[in-house]
């Protein structure tokens, strides 16, 4: 039984190398075939295109690693079952699942691997590979003199040549203004020819000028005319420094708080944020908002008070003494001041009173005199049920006419009023629906990387479970065959996941649904290969099928014969 684990892990661990390296390959030049224009005509030399190179293909690696175990798979027992070996081992009592285990236990190691390197060593190496992009996207192309266009890629010089000789080095007729004192065009320098080179290890390029002309205007101090100067020359020598043209490297912590650089832990208090400002935000809409209504959330038995959100109704009389967030699934509780002796005298006089004259609308009246004066929720719920038997029309003209004098009392045009808080409210909803929806993506976002850390590892195997019984139901080798399968569930994969991140950032889908949906998918299918490979099922022999439509067909037929 050794010898066979060695067999299968050799006949494994070579294509699995092969395929992986193969496909990290294809992933990193697809991937940065995204960014060819900003590669070229930069000179940044082969160190940084190698720097870059390595560190993406440690971001590849996490896609085309399942990728590699499927391939590889398929590619050992295909080949198994092509040479007529695995037909060997199973005619010696040897189960498929018995033939399986070693890989099995190969690939599960290779999977709690996975995962580790997805959480600490891809943050780490996408850091530096999109910190090392931003800083060749913002460099400038290497110095490139056109015949008949100006050049301003030398800081604060305009350079034209009227036309440019083969060699490279030789411009004619050349103009070059030059800001470097802020003042517009008031220096021109005139060349018939001139030869440019770069000197001290291209840090500097020199510009010799043949046969020209030096103008300038300069100010003078005793009158506001400006002193114009004309200088012949048979020859002069500028000097450019390049360092503009250089790789400027930022620092790496200005791209941390990125997702893709950060491992679960950091994730994890990320979401919790995130979920924390979402209700946050949500209370914040509610407390800024109800003080645009008049009635609307401020009914019998309701306070609201600064830093609490209001509750539509008291249930129990154990409830008395907190208010609950109603509007969102977070309960928030504060506990009230007793009642003094003088406001509870002062509440059975206005009761006493109202009784005595109920034409006063008393109901309003115990509202306004005791609601609004900042009575606690205790006195609220206390005589909420007194006032509720009063019976108040609030449709009314009696009642509408108490509410107009009061409003007019303060000259306020109910009207306008009333449009300029629609109008605020709206305000406030369209702002708090933004924040909201960029809270709730950047939080489906942080949950769908975190999950997917899981869910690539577990990839491996899930790839494994259709490669291998897949491979020895068909019985091909090479890479031909495998590669067109692996090819065509990897395609699967990547379709799905791409789809699920999708729906989840714009809220169509939970983003543990979406980063699990492809897992799931394919897991049916490796279930079924695998017992398909046990009974050595023919799924993919024509004649299997043929036989199978001439069984039916003779069911058929004998059901007509009888009938």
């Amino acid at each position: 039984m050794r010898k066979l684990d060695v067999l299968m892990l050799k006949s494994f661990v070579g294509p699995l190398v092969l395929t992986t390296a193969v496909a990290n390959f294809i992933l990193l030049i697809q991937y940065l075939l995204k960014y060819f224009d900003d590669f070229v005509g930069k000179n940044l030399g082969f160190t940084v295109f190698a720097e870059l190179l390595f560190y993406f293909s440690l971001n590849m690696l996490q896609i085309a690693l399942p990728l590699g175990v499927l391939l590889a798979s398929l590619m050992a027992f295909g080949n198994l079952g092509e040479n007529f070996e695995l037909t060997a081992i199973k005619s010696s009592g040897i189960s498929l699942l018995r033939v399986l285990r070693p890989i099995f236990l190969f690939v599960f190691v290779l999977s709690i691997g996975a995962f580790f390197f997805n959480n600490y060593t891809i943050p780490a190496a996408n850091l530096k590979a999109y910190s090392l992009l931003y800083d060749i996207k913002h460099t400038k192309p290497a110095l490139d003199i056109k015949a008949g266009s100006f050049y301003n890629g030398i800081p604060n010089y305009s350079i034209k040549a009227k036309e440019k000789l083969p060699d490279g080095k030789t411009l004619l007729d050349v103009i070059i203004y030059d800001h470097i004192s802020g003042r517009g065009n008031k220096t021109v320098i005139l060349a018939d020819s001139c030869r440019m080179y770069p000197i001290l290890d291209d840090r500097y390029l020199k510009l010799e000028l043949y046969r020209g002309h030096y103008y300038s205007e300069e100010p003078d101090a005793e009158s506001n005319i400006d002193r114009f100067y004309r200088t012949e020359y048979g020859r002069m020598d500028m000097v450019f420094s390049l360092a503009s043209f250089d790789l400027k490297r930022r620092k790496e912590e200005l791209f941390q708080n990125n997702r893709q650089m950060k491992n679960i832990s950091e994730l994890t208090y990320d979401i919790d944020s995130f979920k924390i400002m979402k209700l946050k935000q949500k209370a914040n809409f509610i407390q800024t908002t109800s003080r645009y209504f008049d009635f609307h959330m401020k009914n019998k038995g309701t306070i609201l008070r600064k830093g609490m959100v209001v509750k539509d109704s008291v249930d129990t009389i154990e409830n008395l003494n907190s208010v609950e967030a109603s509007m969102f699934p977070l309960n928030i509780f504060k506990q009230q001041k007793p009642l003094s002796q003088k406001r509870i005298e002062k509440l059975d006089s206005l009761i006493k009173e109202d009784d005595e004259t109920p034409n006063e609308l008393p109901q309003q009246r115990v509202i306004e005199d005791v609601l609004i004066t900042d009575l606690d929720i205790l006195e609220a719920k206390r005589y909420a049920s007194k006032l509720a038997a009063t019976n108040i029309d609030t449709l009314g003209w009696a009642y509408l006419e108490k509410i107009l004098l009061a409003k007019n009392k303060y000259q306020k045009p109910i009207v306008s009023e009333a449009l300029n808080k629609s109008r605020n409210i709206k305000v406030n909803l369209n702002s708090a629906k933004t924040r909201m929806y960029q809270t709730r993506k950047d939080l489906s976002l942080y949950t769908i990387e975190m999950q997917k850390k899981y869910a690539l590892a577990l990839a491996c195997i899930l790839m494994f479970l259709i490669g291998a019984p897949l491979g020895a139901i068909i019985k091909k080798g090479g890479l031909g065959v495998p590669t067109i399968l692996a090819i065509f569930f990897f395609i699967i994969y990547y379709l799905f996941t791409s789809i699920g991140e999708k729906q989840a950032k714009e809220g169509a889908m939970d983003p543990y649904i979406a980063a699990w949906m492809s897992d799931a998918i394919l897991l049916p299918f490796g279930l079924f290969f695998l017992r398909q490979a046990r009974i050595d099922a023919r799924i993919f022999e024509v004649d299997a099928y043929l036989v199978w439509i001439e069984k039916l067909k003779r069911r058929f037929a004998r059901n007509d014969n009888k009938a």
